[in-house]
């Protein structure tokens, strides 16, 4: 067991004080990173790593895969269109990446870090950022020093001071003996910051910089560096609410030839409800089909390269799947080591050969009910209980002709999603550049990634920036607003319940996504917005969300082929997917301009009173954007 960092403290040294320059604002390595290693100093954690503009991922991923010196465990280095992937330990990053930062290679950074390579003002400065660190941890600050023997201990004596607290971490041991006198609220952390000495991380910081010599090429391939986050499901018949049902019957609209995707846990295919009947009489699913992207790190992975690596790979992705009538292919080992070697060799991925063993069968099972219910608000037909009795219990989609097309990226054993996400996002980008014509029209995000606003600005992280580069590609992208509108405070006094302002979730924080939070299922004007739903606006001051659907109690399909109510603006967002569905079905000039659709769908909502970062431009109403246009 090792000694935690708390959060409150990282934070401190990174942000500083009123009177401080804030290291967090050009440091290439985000906040988010030291918290997590913080809480777990000796730890690996799962890294996203942003290219610098003169690069591409694959050469920061070849870069990083040869730097990395022979180990046992695989660092899992992979990469996408734009993102690199890597699980590292703190001194990993310290010595591999960051040298290869462009903050690390700028002028004004280099000579300040030539300092610490030997030069004869290094102990001074090197013991005056300690001893400025410590004073803060033992909240011993304001007697230490003055303003101005603060002010000459600049932001990356901070950086280092802070990495060398990390590294002292990782080696020192919490007391085990039992705790007599002290406040209650001292932390061991607190306690054992009490009797470290300088020298100790000193020493530390010397050998780490002897390592940082050899690895500083004074080149940048790298931009940023951020967590890979983790991504969670944004958790009656509501059609009528919406006037879905009226518009696809006065405008005669029929989504048979337009393909939705559905980015989430999973669509059980099976399913009679996402069912359609062929012209020869044979029924089918619509869901055309069924990619698994939670273990996209096992495929993409330059250490496919290696034979133990790669058989391990091939094993994980086999035991993922828990149909036996669909087996990787005969040549997976094949494919994943010349995958490799292409990575290796700096080429694009090969999208066509990923999916040759990311499909699935069409009675591979999702690990949960979520994404069948989604899919279900989207598309499901109401199954006949006997002939020509519709089943009681069922409730007809937004669009019951609609294709989908199932992007796993949501498992129970899966942390770390926002690579997946993207993967999935990439897919269909690639999918539609195969063919002169949109194969994927739209897609559908019912999932939420919290925004820490200490990094990225919001809107800008990686997740943000794909989908907006898969909406200039002409697709239509919406995007569950967050579950985080109301939440639990805590302050001085105790708890208390509130709402939360500036709380929408990634990818909903992206600009030309259409965001979309919860409403009432039928009483919309009675209710308003729902308690759960995330309010806007943005972080950086941008009106979200866009408008809002109904997302309590939401009849649709799960697994088991029953139907059940579920609440969430996961439940919102598909009803405004088959309202954007429709439209393109109707208006086939609409196909390929998402942000026009996105207009005509906001422009057109109820307003139902209410405060704009609240409902946006209202209440979906389908039958007035038809009429609209």
């Amino acid at each position: 067991m090792t000694i935690q960092i708390p959060r409150s403290f990282i934070e401190r040294v990174l942000l500083g004080g009123p009177d401080e320059r804030r290291q967090l604002q050009e440091s290439p390595v985000l906040g988010d990173v030291w918290i997590k290693f913080g809480e777990h100093p000796d730890r690996k954690l799962d890294l996203l790593i942003t290219p610098h503009r003169t690069k591409t991922a694959s050469q920061v991923a070849k870069r990083l895969l040869d730097r990395l010196p022979d180990q046992t465990e695989d660092p899992a280095i992979a990469f996408l269109q734009g993102i690199v992937v890597a699980t590292l330990s703190f001194e990993q990053l310290l010595i591999y990446v960051v040298p290869m930062t462009e903050w690390w290679n700028g002028q004004r950074i280099r000579k300040e870090v030539d300092i610490y390579y030997g030069d004869s003002e290094w102990p001074e400065k090197l013991n005056r950022a300690i001893n400025s660190l410590l004073a803060v941890a033992r909240k011993e600050e304001a007697k230490s020093s003055s303003l101005v023997e603060r002010e000459r201990v600049s932001a990356l004596d901070r950086y280092v001071a802070l990495a060398g607290l990390l590294l002292w971490a990782k080696k020192a041991k919490p007391s085990t003996k039992r705790r007599k006198t002290g406040p209650a609220s001292e932390t061991p952390f607190d306690e054992a910051v009490k009797s470290v000495r300088p020298q100790e991380i000193a020493d530390l910081l010397i050998e780490l910089f002897g390592h940082i010599v050899a690895q500083t090429d004074r080149e940048a391939f790298v931009y940023q560096v951020s967590v890979n986050r983790s991504a969670t499901p944004a958790i009656a018949r509501s059609i009528p609410a919406v006037k879905g049902d009226a518009a696809a019957t006065l405008f005669a609209v029929n989504c048979s030839e337009i393909t939705w995707a559905v980015i989430d846990s999973g669509i059980d295919a099976t399913h009679p409800a996402l069912q359609k009947t062929t012209p020869d009489g044979r029924t089918e699913t619509r869901v055309v089909k069924s990619l698994d992207f939670t273990n996209i790190r096992c495929i993409v992975s330059l250490g496919n390269l290696k034979t133990p690596i790669r058989k391990r790979n091939i094993e994980a992705l086999r035991s993922a799947r828990s149909s036996q009538d669909h087996h990787l292919p005969e040549d997976a080992d094949t494919i994943l080591k010349e995958l490799a070697s292409d990575a290796a060799e700096m080429k694009p991925v090969d999208w066509a050969r990923i999916e040759k063993l990311i499909e699935l069968g069409q009675d591979e099972k999702p690990p949960s009910d979520h994404g069948t219910h989604v899919a279900g608000i989207l598309g499901a037909r109401v199954p006949l209980s006997q002939p020509g009795q519709p089943a009681e219990d069922a409730a007809t989609g937004m669009c019951p002709d609609i294709n989908l097309y199932d992007l796993r990226v949501l498992a129970p054993t899966l942390e770390d999603t926002e690579f997946a996400v993207i993967a999935a996002l990439q897919y269909i980008r690639n999918l539609n550049a195969r063919h002169r014509h949109i194969t994927i029209h739209g897609a559908n995000l019912s999932l939420s990634i919290p925004h820490d606003v200490r990094n990225y600005a919001c809107g800008r992280t990686p997740v943000c920036v794909e989908c907006e580069q898969l909406v200039e590609n002409g697709v239509v992208v919406v995007a569950a607003a967050g579950n985080l509108g109301y939440q639990s405070f805590q302050t001085k006094d105790g708890f208390y319940d509130s709402y939360a302002a500036v709380s929408v979730t990634d990818p909903g924080n992206a600009d030309s996504v259409i965001t979309v939070g919860a409403t009432h299922r039928y009483s919309p004007h009675t209710y308003g917005v729902s308690f759960f739903s995330s309010r806007g606006p943005t972080g950086d001051g941008r009106p979200k969300p866009d408008l809002v659907a109904p997302g309590e109690r939401i009849r649709g399909p799960v697994l088991g082929h029953v139907w059940l109510d579920l609440d969430g603006t996961s439940m919102a967002a598909p009803h405004v997917s088959g309202a954007a569905a429709m439209l393109m079905a109707r208006y086939s000039e609409l196909i390929g301009q998402p942000r026009r659709i996105k207009r005509i769908l906001c422009e057109s909502a109820t307003d139902l009173g209410r405060e704009r970062s609240f409902q946006g431009h209202g209440m979906l109403d389908v039958l007035r954007a038809f009429q609209s246009v």
